[in-house]
């Protein structure tokens, strides 16, 4: 559990830092994209038409030390002169002459250009600058700047998951001492506990009246009651802890349990489809608790027929508990694993709230998972998987 916590809280430190990382990566590429287009674009504009009209008059095709090429189009837009880059696509240019920008960029031929178009005096003038350079330094930025944010939330990462690990350890100490308070008072009630319960069996023979013998039947169900529930704590108070696991046969174990609750309830219908020679690595004892769980619980909350099904479904054991009784509600349903929770309908029995908390602790023990399909007044069904070997 505490691992889990650990892990929370260094997906929410490395999250949130990469979010804000990428935020700030983010401005710094639109800040120096912005910075580039605009030198690139105050060059175009800082060329004057006395330039670009002189260099028509002597012949010249562009300006060679930082190439700009032009096209002139007079009043009517039939071009007076041009000087353009090779393969260049005259419909762009048109649709952008045509259009209502000043400026826009364009690509063709792999090669990036900024175009530029004013009004002068001897007609139209567009102005082209090839900017590729300036587009594979921004291509470079962005591949910099992926660079350091992926390297930069690995190393968060592991700080984050060092400094999650001292953050959590005085919550450990803490889970700890009251792991061993639960422990101790658990082992320290068995002892009494089991003492009354055989002082009550031997009164039971003694000569008693019909009031006293009822008195004593409340006494031992109450005690009998405790002895659950200091069992149940016990074994929560184990949880984590390394338990007995080999090798099983799961079809046996869910095979024994199912017959030893339709011998114990034989006035009830327990039907069991389960497939034969499933094996897994587990710890017997907590996997026939699991199921004794909920049998128990849908032998409680169900009148009709309980469905037990164990069948193997890719690389898991599916293990399914279905009853066809009250149901629980959704607004419940995230509530039932909790420790001592128990629903509306449940408060009236004499359970502990303990009995689904331990079957989800043994089934994470086991690296399982459990899930719950429910409808009021249509019934439960529980599904669990347990990887294979």
């Amino acid at each position: 559990m505490l691992e889990s916590i650990r892990k929370r809280l260094t997906l929410l430190f490395s999250g949130s830092f990469f979010l804000v990382l990428v935020l700030i990566l983010i401005g710094v590429y639109v800040t120096n994209a912005q910075l580039l287009n605009r030198m690139e674009l105050n060059q175009l504009k800082g060329v004057s038409d006395r330039d670009i009209f002189e260099r028509i008059e002597h012949g010249e095709d562009q300006f060679i030390r930082n190439p700009i090429y032009f096209q002139l189009l007079d009043a009517s837009g039939k071009q007076r002169y041009a000087s353009l880059p090779p393969n260049v696509e005259t419909k762009i240019l048109r649709h952008f002459l045509n259009s209502n920008d000043m400026t826009e960029q364009v690509e063709w031929d792999d090669r990036h250009f900024l175009l530029y178009q004013r009004n002068t005096e001897q007609g139209q003038l567009l102005l082209l600058k090839d900017i590729s350079s300036t587009a594979d330094t921004l291509q470079r930025l962005i591949a910099i700047l992926a660079g350091i944010a992926v390297l930069a939330t690995i190393v968060l990462t592991l700080i984050g998951y060092f400094l999650a690990g001292r953050a959590v350890i005085p919550v450990q100490q803490a889970f700890d001492r009251q792991r061993r308070f639960t422990s101790d008072a658990s082992h320290e009630l068995r002892t009494p506990l089991t003492i009354v319960y055989s002082g009550i069996e031997l009164l039971e023979a003694e000569h008693l009246s019909n009031e006293g013998r009822t008195i004593l039947e409340d006494i031992k169900a109450e005690t009998a009651g405790m002895q659950y529930l200091v069992s149940d704590l016990l074994l929560l108070a184990r949880e984590g802890q390394s338990s007995s696991k080999q090798e099983l046969d799961l079809s046996s174990l869910v095979q024994k349990t199912v017959e030893r609750f339709q011998h114990a309830y034989s006035d009830r219908v327990i039907h069991a489809s389960i497939t034969p020679n499933l094996r897994m690595i587990g710890d017997g004892h907590q996997l026939n608790r699991l199921l004794t769980v909920f049998l128990e619980n849908a032998l409680v909350y169900s009148d009709d027929a309980i469905d037990v099904s164990l069948k193997e479904t890719g690389t898991e054991r599916q293990l399914t508990i279905h009853d066809r009784g009250i149901g629980i509600d959704s607004d419940q349903q995230a509530k039932i694993f909790e420790r001592f929770y128990r629903g509306d309908h449940s408060r009236h029995g004499t359970g502990t709230g303990l009995g689904l908390s331990i079957a989800q602790s043994i089934v994470e023990q086991h690296g399982g998972t459990i899930s719950i399909d429910s409808t009021l007044g249509e019934g439960t069904r529980f599904v669990i998987h347990f990887p294979t070997l």
